[in-house]
C-alpha cells in the first residue's frame, strides 16, 4: 500500500503543541585589536615608527566588475531566480502549484482506476490526457491514477470548527477539470456528528445544500468528544484535503479518503474510502451472485441502477475489521446511477453520475447495533409490522387460460396443503394502474369472490404506468420527454407496456387511487411491479451526450425503462436524479391513500428499505442450482438493507437451464423439493409461474413430491409465532428476520466466508442442500458449527462445537437440516391449513440448554391486521438452571376467540436428570435428554405470571 499521502491533520479536542517563545542568544565575543607594525627604514638608516597598514580584500562588486566568469554565473544565478524558483514559490504560497505531481510505479494491487465509464474510447493518449497513468501490459486496471493523484482537493477556509461540527471550504489543488473534463468547481465539506454512533461526511458543489436528512431534526447534535468516531480532517490552508475517521475505541480505520481522487462536478461525484479488511456485504442489487461476501479481486464493479434483473438499490455495506472483530456501517446517500469498484488496497469507490457526495457512517460495533442506526437514524424502521396472514405461503401466476388458476386453488384446497392467498394473474390490472382489466380477465371478480369464501386473501399486481392520461382529472402530473412548460400530447414521456402505449406519473400523485378501490376488486395487498419504470419500447433515448456513466450499463442504461433526459414536472428534476428512487415513491403514493385498511405492500424497485412499509417479493430467477444460492443471498442482503420481509419466488419462474450449472441435466423436481425447504423457511414465501413457463405450485408436481412440500409448508406454519415475534423485534431494533451466520457470530472469522447456511432470527440454523444428487437418494453436505451446543429440531440429538466446527451431515431429499442453538428460547404452534386457523392453536415454548445464566424469550401477539398502533400483548420466558417463568409484560389485545393466548407446553432439550429429580407433572427421555411438560393451560388473559419448578432437587 502506498503511503505517499502527507497533510496537516487537527484531531479533534486534541491538545496543541506550542513553543515557549524563549530565544537562546549566543555571548558576544570581544573584538581584538590589531597591533601597529614597525617598519625599519633602510634609507635613513633608523627606524621610525610608521601608521598602521590597512589590508583589504576585494569585494564581490570588485569580483563582478573584474572576472567576466563570476560575472556570467552570477547573471545565471539571479535570472533562475527571479524567473523560475521565486514565482513558484509564491505561487505555491497562494495555493496555485500546477506541478503535476506523483508518479506511476503503483503496485497492481495498490492502484485507483482511472476514467471508469468514459463516454470516449479508452486509450492511451486519452488516459495520459486525463493525468492518469496507462499500463502497456496485462495489468488491471490499463488506466490508473498516478501516486498521488492529481484529483484532490486543497484547502481555502475554515468555515466552522465547532464541538459537533466542522465545514471546510476546499477548491481543486492540481487540476481544474475531472478525468472527462468537467470543470471542477470548489465544494465544501462538512463533517457532522448526529449522535453517538452517527456521523455524515458530506461533499457538496455551489448550489446544493448541506443534508440535514429526512430523519434528523435540526438541532441534533453530539459533540465529536461523546462519539465512538475520532474525526481528522485537514485543517491547513492551502494544504492538500482528506478525512479520516477512527474508531475512538480500538483506533481501527473507518473511512479515509486520502489515497484515492475526489471529485464532484455537476455530471459527475466520486469519492473513495479505505476499508479496514476485504470481509463487506452488501451494495445491492446490482447483479445477482452467489457468494455474500464482496470480492475485491481484480478491480471488481457494480452499477446500481433500478433496472429488469437487477432492481433494487441500495448503496449500504457493512464491514467488519479483522484485527477486532468489530463491525460498522457506511451508507451512501445519493440516488443517482451509481458504479461501486473494489480495489484491492482494500478500497471502496463511488462514482455517481450527478448529486452530491453524502456517507453516513454507523459505529455499530456488532452487526445488530449497526442495523438498529441504520434503521432507526437513516431509513426508518420496518413498521407496521406486515398483517400476520402474509407470513404465510403464497401463489401467483401468469396465464392465457383463465380456467388454470381456478384449477391450482381447487386443487391446493382439495390436497389441504396451507397457503394465504393468490393474485389470480399477475396482469391482472392490464398494462396500466387501477382498475382490473375486466375486458382481459372476464371471470377475475368471480374468482375474487371464491377466494374471499374460501377464506382466502387476494394480492392485486400494481405498476405505475398509466394507460389513459384522461383516467385521472388532472394530468399535469405525467412525466415529460423534456423540461416544457406546455402540457400536449407529444410532450409526454411515453413507453409500451403489454405491448400497450402508456404513460408514467410524476410522483406525488395529486389524485386518489382510494376512489377506485372497488373496481380493484377489493384487494387485501399490493404487489407493486415494473415500477424501475419498465419500457418495452426497444427504440433508442435520445438523451443529452453524459461523459460518465457506469461501466457495466454504459451502453444499456436506459434499456427496457425510459430516458434519462425525461422531466419530473412535480419535481422539477431529469428522470436520471430521480430513477432509482421511483419505485418507492410508487409505493408511497399507495400507502398514503385512505384506504382505511392496513395492506400487505410488496414493491419490487426497492430502495430506503422501502420506506419501512412494504416487503420484497424477490428477483424472477430461472430454475437452476446457481439462481437458488443467488436467491438466498438476495434475501439475506435485503435484511441488511432494512427490508425485514422479503423472499424470492419458490423455484424461480423461468424453465431450467444448464449453462449456469454446468450439468448435463437439471433434475427439476429435485431442484424444486430443494427450493421449497429453503424459501419456505424465509420471510416471505411465495411461488409464481411466468407465462408459457412450468408450472411451480405445490400441486404441479408427483404425488411423492407433493407430500414433501406440504409437510415443509406445515413446518412454516408451525413457526409462524416465532417469525411475527422476530417481525416485531425487526420493528423495534432493525435486526433481519432470516440473518447470515456471521451477523449472529460477529467474532467467529470462519462465518464471514459462508453463503449457504442462515439463521431464523438467534435461534434456529437452515442448511439446506444447494446441489444435485444424481443417485436422488441422499448427499453428504458440508455444514459448519459456530461455538455451541446444537440441537437436531426434529429428533433433539446435540453436535458440540468448541471453538467451531464443520461436519459432514448426509441428507435425504426429503429432509433439511435444521438446528437450535443452546440458550434458545422460542414458541410454536400447530400448523393449520393458513396463518389465521394456525392462530386458533395454542403455543409450545422450546429451550436449548446447557445455559450459562438466565435466558429469555419473547412471544410478540397482536391483532395480526396490521396498522401503525396494534394493541398487543408482549410474552416473557425466562429460565434459569431449575425454573421456568412465564410473565406478561405488556397487556392491550383484549384476544379473540380466533387467536389463543394460551401456551401448554414446554420443551427443554440437552437436560440431564436423574430420575428423582424429575417433576411428577413432567415427562422426560433420558436418552434424547428431552424434558416435557405438557397440558399447562397457561393463558396470560388469565394469569399474569407462570411459574414451573422443573427439578426436584434431591
Amino acid at each position: 500500500m502506498a503511503f505517499w499521502k502527507k497533510w496537516t491533520e487537527e484531531v479533534w479536542l486534541a491538545p496543541k503543541e506550542e513553543d515557549d517563545g524563549v530565544v537562546q542568544k549566543q555571548p558576544v565575543q570581544p573584538k581584538r585589536k590589531k597591533k601597529a607594525k614597525v617598519v625599519q627604514q633602510e634609507d635613513y638608516g633608523e627606524p621610525i615608527e610608521d601608521v598602521p597598514i590597512k589590508k583589504t580584500k576585494p569585494t564581490i562588486k570588485d569580483y563582478l566588475l573584474l572576472d567576466s566568469r563570476i560575472r556570467v554565473f552570477y547573471v545565471v544565478v539571479l535570472c533562475a531566480f527571479l524567473g523560475l524558483i521565486f514565482p513558484t514559490a509564491i505561487s505555491y504560497y497562494l495555493g496555485e502549484y500546477q506541478a503535476d505531481l506523483g508518479n506511476c510505479n503503483t503496485p497492481t494491487l495498490n492502484r485507483f482506476e482511472c476514467m471508469s465509464g468514459s463516454s470516449v474510447a479508452l486509450t492511451q493518449s486519452s488516459c495520459e490526457a486525463a493525468g492518469c497513468c496507462w499500463d502497456s501490459g496485462s495489468g488491471t486496471p490499463k488506466c490508473y491514477h498516478n501516486n498521488p493523484t492529481r484529483y484532490t482537493y486543497k484547502v481555502d477556509d475554515i468555515v466552522e470548527d465547532s464541538d459537533y461540527k466542522i465545514i471546510v471550504d476546499v477548491s481543486p489543488e492540481r487540476r481544474q477539470t475531472d478525468m472527462f473534463g468537467n470543470t471542477m468547481p470548489a465544494a465544501r465539506v462538512i463533517v457532522r456528528a448526529v449522535n453517538r454512533d452517527h456521523l455524515i461526511v458530506q461533499m457538496i458543489a455551489p448550489g446544493q445544500y448541506e443534508d440535514t436528512f429526512r430523519l434528523m431534526t435540526e438541532d441534533e447534535r453530539t459533540p465529536f468528544s461523546q462519539t465512538d468516531f475520532q474525526v481528522s480532517v485537514s485543517m491547513e490552508k492551502r494544504k492538500s484535503f482528506a478525512v479520516v475517521v477512527r474508531r475512538a475505541s480500538t483506533g481501527d480505520v473507518l473511512f479515509d479518503t486520502s489515497y484515492g481522487p475526489l471529485a464532484i462536478t455537476e455530471e459527475y461525484v466520486e469519492m473513495s474510502t479505505t476499508v479496514p479488511s476485504e470481509y463487506i456485504y452488501g451494495l445491492g442489487q446490482g447483479e445477482r451472485r452467489q457468494s455474500f461476501k464482496r470480492n475485491f479481486v481484480n478491480y471488481g464493479k457494480t452499477a446500481l441502477h433500478n433496472r429488469q434483473g437487477a432492481d433494487s438499490y441500495h448503496p449500504f455495506f457493512m464491514a467488519v475489521s479483522a484485527g477486532s472483530g468489530l463491525f460498522h456501517g457506511v451508507f451512501w446517500d445519493n440516488s443517482y446511477p451509481l458504479e461501486v469498484q473494489f480495489s484491492p488496497v482494500p478500497a471502496v469507490s463511488f462514482r455517481s453520475m450527478g448529486g452530491s457526495g453524502v456517507f453516513h457512517l454507523l459505529a455499530g460495533s456488532t452487526p445488530s447495533a449497526v442495523s438498529h442506526q441504520f434503521t432507526r437514524d437513516v431509513i426508518g424502521l420496518p413498521n407496521p409490522l406486515p398483517p400476520f396472514w402474509s407470513l404465510g405461503f403464497h401463489l401467483c401466476r401468469e396465464n392465457d387460460d383463465p380456467t388454470v388458476g381456478r384449477k391450482t386453488l381447487e386443487q391446493m384446497l382439495a390436497s389441504s396443503i396451507g397457503f394465504d392467498s393468490d393474485c389470480i394473474d399477475l396482469r391482472l390490472s392490464g398494462p396500466g394502474m387501477g382498475a382490473v382489466d375486466q375486458q382481459s380477465f372476464p371471470q377475475a371478480a368471480n374468482d375474487r369472490e371464491w377466494l374471499r369464501n374460501s377464506g382466502k386473501k387476494f394480492i392485486l399486481a400494481q405498476p405505475p404506468h398509466v394507460l389513459d392520461i384522461d383516467q385521472f382529472p388532472d394530468n399535469s402530473w405525467i412525466l415529460r420527454n423534456r423540461a416544457v412548460n406546455s402540457s400536449t400530447a407529444e410532450d409526454y414521456e411515453t413507453g409500451l407496456r403489454l405491448e400497450t402505449a402508456v404513460h408514467y406519473p410524476s410522483y406525488p400523485l395529486v389524485n386518489e387511487l382510494s376512489d377506485l378501490y372497488d373496481s380493484m376488486l377489493q384487494p387485501e395487498g399490493f404487489n407493486l411491479i415494473d415500477n424501475w419504470p419498465s419500457n418495452e419500447n426497444k427504440s433508442t433515448c435520445s438523451d443529452r451526450p453524459r461523459t460518465f456513466t457506469p461501466e457495466r450499463i454504459r451502453s444499456s442504461i436506459t434499456n427496457n425503462t425510459i430516458c434519462l433526459d425525461a422531466f419530473h414536472p412535480t419535481q422539477q428534476l431529469e428522470h436520471v436524479a430521480v430513477h432509482n428512487h421511483y419505485g418507492i415513491q410508487h409505493l408511497k403514493a399507495f400507502v398514503d391513500q385512505a384506504y382505511g385498511y392496513p395492506f400487505l405492500y410488496l414493491n419490487r424497485a426497492s430502495a430506503l428499505g422501502n420506506l419501512g412499509r412494504a416487503g420484497y417479493p424477490g428477483d424472477d430467477y430461472t430454475a437452476n442450482w446457481a439462481s437458488m444460492k443467488m436467491a438466498l443471498v438476495q434475501v439475506m442482503e435485503m435484511g441488511l438493507f432494512g427490508v425485514a420481509l422479503s423472499g424470492s419466488p419458490i423455484c424461480g419462474v423461468y424453465n431450467s437451464s444448464t449453462i449456469i450449472d454446468n450439468l448435463a441435466e437439471v433434475k427439476e423436481e429435485q431442484l424444486c423439493t430443494r427450493w421449497y425447504q429453503m424459501g419456505l423457511l424465509l420471510p416471505f414465501a411465495h411461488s409464481m409461474t411466468k407465462l408459457n413457463h412450468r408450472a411451480r405450485s405445490p400441486v404441479d408436481w408427483s404425488l411423492n413430491t407433493q407430500r414433501i412440500l406440504a409437510s415443509y409448508i406445515q413446518l412454516r406454519y408451525k413457526l409462524l409465532s416465532y417469525f411475527y415475534t422476530l417481525f416485531y423485534e425487526a420493528s423495534m431494533q432493525g435486526t433481519p428476520v432470516v440473518r447470515p451466520l456471521w451477523y449472529q457470530f460477529p467474532r467467529d472469522n470462519q462465518t464471514y466466508l459462508l453463503s449457504e447456511q442462515f439463521m431464523i432470527g438467534g435461534s434456529l440454523m437452515v442448511c439446506p442442500v444447494m446441489v444435485q444428487d444424481d443417485t436422488e437418494t441422499s448427499i453428504p453436505i458440508s455444514i459448519y458449527f459456530p461455538s455451541g451446543t446444537w440441537y437436531d429440531y426434529y429428533t433433539g440429538d446435540w453436535i458440540h462445537s468448541g471453538d467451531g466446527e464443520r461436519t459432514t451431515v448426509t441428507t435425504g431429499l426429503n429432509h433439511l437440516n435444521m438446528f437450535i442453538l443452546n440458550g434458545s428460547v422460542f414458541t410454536t404452534q400447530e400448523p393449520g391449513s393458513s396463518a389465521e386457523q394456525t392462530r386458533l392453536n395454542s403455543y409450545t415454548v422450546t429451550v436449548g440448554f446447557p445455559i450459562s445464566s438466565n435466558v429469555t424469550g419473547w412471544l410478540y401477539v397482536d391483532d395480526g391486521k396490521g396498522g401503525d398502533k396494534p394493541a398487543q400483548d408482549l410474552i416473557r420466558f425466562v429460565f434459569t438452571s431449575d425454573t421456568f417463568t412465564m410473565e406478561r409484560v405488556n397487556f392491550e389485545f383484549l384476544g379473540s376467540k380466533d387467536i389463543s393466548t394460551v401456551v401448554d407446553r414446554v420443551r427443554i432439550l440437552g437436560f440431564e436428570l436423574k430420575n428423582e429429580q424429575v417433576s411428577p407433572e413432567a415427562s422426560y427421555n433420558p436418552y434424547t435428554k428431552i424434558l416435557e411438560f405438557n397440558q399447562l393451560n397457561f393463558d396470560w388473559h388469565v394469569s399474569d405470571v407462570y411459574s414451573l419448578k422443573f427439578v426436584i432437587k434431591p
